[in-house]
């Protein structure tokens, strides 16, 4: 029984918890501050050029963007 209620009363802060880490991943995502983010965006650019729906000059000049950036986030 009491560890029926120790769930129960943690549910709220678990729950708290992933909710925060998932706003934490969506910001990293959005400003590619962490290395998986900028590798995430690297394959959605991959994925994008070889379904045909951004121009070889784009996905390029994108790479080479996102090339910079992870070199940033890794302090080289």
């Amino acid at each position: 029984m009491v560890l029926i209620v120790d769930d129960l009363l943690r549910l709220p802060l678990d729950l708290g918890m992933k909710v925060l880490e998932a706003i934490a991943d969506d910001a990293d995502a959005m400003t590619l501050s962490t290395e998986r983010a900028v590798r995430e965006q690297v394959l959605r650019i991959q994925m994008q050029f070889e379904r045909g729906d951004l121009p070889e000059e784009e996905y390029r000049a994108a790479m080479n963007q996102l090339r910079k950036r992870l070199d940033e986030v890794k302090g080289v």
